[in-house]
């Protein structure tokens, strides 16, 4: 069963968040119904764990689609530590905040479309939706690498793009005109900070901080900030 972040379960969300203050509250969703589960962490008010026997107990009821917790205060969205651990167990997670009242929603199995994805550094940006399309398109599976804070590649010293493109088997070309082309562009920053991927249209896939992942047409601004443009070697 497809999992969708439909009104019903923010809803169902929202009121668990609200009902369990100051503490974390969290649990699962399990073929679209939301249950609701023992915070095991020591420290409830900024932390939540699920035990090892409640997740046990779970996986019996049926296809886990998604786990779930809140922020009391704090940060409004994904915390490094949310990042890690939703990675790790390859399951969709869904935040929310009961400061702001927003959600926020992260798949890190790679399966979503590479159109219309909410902004989640680590887990939903430019870099993984390369990672994405290269694994989906082309069955190439490139390294993840380790993100920081927001905004870490304003630093000179952030080099992640030109610093492992080599050994991600990539290799510079003259110009785009292929599909799969990577696209490196630097936004406002020192080095090259942003990634886009060539479709086979003259159109490109990319992720902007903040923003949902889109199309746009390669050309003009999207050129002029353009620093290098690379195609994998197996696509030569």
């Amino acid at each position: 069963m497809t999992f969708s972040l439909s009104l019903p379960i923010k809803q169902a969300i929202a009121n668990h968040a609200r009902a369990a203050l100051p503490k974390e509250a969290c649990g699962v969703v399990i073929d679209g119904k939301v249950i609701e589960v023992r915070n095991n962490h020591f420290s409830p008010l900024s932390n939540f764990a699920i035990s090892a026997e409640d997740y046990a107990k779970l996986e019996d009821q049926g296809t886990i689609q998604a786990i779930y917790h809140s922020h009391p205060a704090g940060v409004d969205g994904f915390s490094q530590a949310d990042v890690k651990a939703c990675k790790q167990s390859n399951i969709p997670w869904v935040v929310f905040s009961c400061r702001t009242g927003n959600f926020f929603y992260a798949d890190p199995t790679g399966s979503l479309p590479y159109e219309g994805r909410q902004w989640v550094y680590g887990v939903q940006d430019c870099y993984a939706l390369l990672r994405d399309f290269y694994k989906r398109e082309f069955n190439i599976a490139l390294d993840d690498f380790p993100r920081g804070q927001e905004k870490e590649w304003e630093k000179p010293e952030w080099q992640m793009f030109d610093k492992h493109y080599a050994s991600q088997g990539f290799v510079a070309v003259n110009e785009a005109g292929q599909k799969g082309d990577m696209l490196l562009m630097r936004v406002g920053a020192p080095s090259a900070n942003h990634v886009g991927v060539l479709s086979s249209d003259g159109t490109f896939y990319h992720h902007l901080m903040n923003r949902f992942s889109e199309k746009n047409v390669y050309g003009g601004y999207w050129a002029k900030i353009t620093t290098q443009v690379l195609r994998h070697q197996q696509l030569l």
